[in-house]
């Protein structure tokens, strides 16, 4: 959770469609199918759960409209973190950080640690209350609650992106119900997920209530080396076959070359490598859910 890539990236400037409302007592941002949508309508509703910065980050907003166009599901954002997402602020703050600055630009190393002072500012509040294993018990209830609510017929599917990814993972291991044995999530897809322990909880991921799980992996993840990917896909394959329904097992797992951790909800204006690896991954995401709900 401490990657400095989490913490960086752009913001988007369009206007969001959605609404807000109170669900399950959170602040929800709730995304619909426009009326120009080509998608069907249809019963099923995707848990949209957040990066750092939460729903307050335009781009999360943003990517829950386009997974509602193109899938006809109501795209619900809720605004969970303990004391919201970390500031935006921090983009600009980080992005100084890692500009060069000669070793005898006395002046340059000292407005460098003075900016190092401010991130530490922001960081360590964040981390110290919005620990994603210690958020998890709120998600948890917040998507047990959709899932009950939802009309007959309907599934529920998750997304999860940076932080987001370790509870999208995490929930699905676990039953609809407390001490049951359906299934809460019907259809799960992730990007550059952070503070996971792999391969453990992806393994359960998919094993353990059978979870098509989609995950897009940024290459230069400084969090989650790809490596420790590979290593996860090759258990998975000698437990539970090539995630083509063997064992009733569905997984995929995308490598995005010579993209950074955050670049599927974050990727920088000009940097077309990672513009068009965010654009893939959306397609990803809208594919699997597509084919799941």
């Amino acid at each position: 959770m401490s990657c400095p890539d989490c913490f960086k990236g752009s913001i988007h400037d369009h206007t969001p469609l959605g609404t807000e409302s109170t669900l399950y007592n959170y602040k929800t941002y709730i995304a619909t199918p426009p009326s120009t949508s080509t998608a069907p309508a249809s019963l099923s509703t995707i848990l949209f759960v957040c990066d750092a910065f939460g729903p307050s980050l335009t781009n999360n907003k943003l990517l829950a409209d386009t997974f509602a166009a193109r899938t006809g599901c109501r795209v619900l954002v809720p605004d969970i973190m303990p004391g919201g997402g970390i500031s935006t602020a921090v983009m600009g703050l980080m992005d100084k950080v890692s500009d060069p600055v000669a070793w005898y630009n006395l002046p340059g190393q000292l407005a460098r640690v003075w900016t190092v002072m401010r991130l530490a500012g922001y960081f360590i509040p964040f981390l110290m209350r919005a620990n994603p294993s210690k958020c998890m018990p709120a998600v948890l209830e917040y998507a047990r609650n959709v899932k009950k609510d939802l009309p007959e017929g309907g599934k529920l599917g998750i997304c999860g992106y940076c932080w987001g990814g370790y509870q999208s993972t995490a929930l699905c291991a676990e039953p609809a119900v407390a001490g049951g044995t359906t299934r809460l999530i019907d259809a799960q897809f992730c990007a550059h997920p952070s503070a996971l322990s792999v391969p453990t909880m992806i393994v359960d991921a998919v094993t353990k209530f059978k979870v098509p799980y989609s995950l897009a992996h940024a290459d230069l993840d400084f969090g989650l080396p790809t490596k420790k990917i590979e290593e996860t896909e090759a258990i998975l394959r000698q437990k539970v076959g090539g995630g083509n329904g063997e064992q009733g097992c569905n997984y995929e797992v995308r490598v995005y070359k010579d993209c950074h951790h955050g670049f599927a909800a974050r990727a920088k204006p000009g940097d077309n490598v990672e513009a068009k690896g965010a654009e893939d991954a959306c397609d990803q995401a809208v594919d699997w859910f597509n084919k799941w709900l």
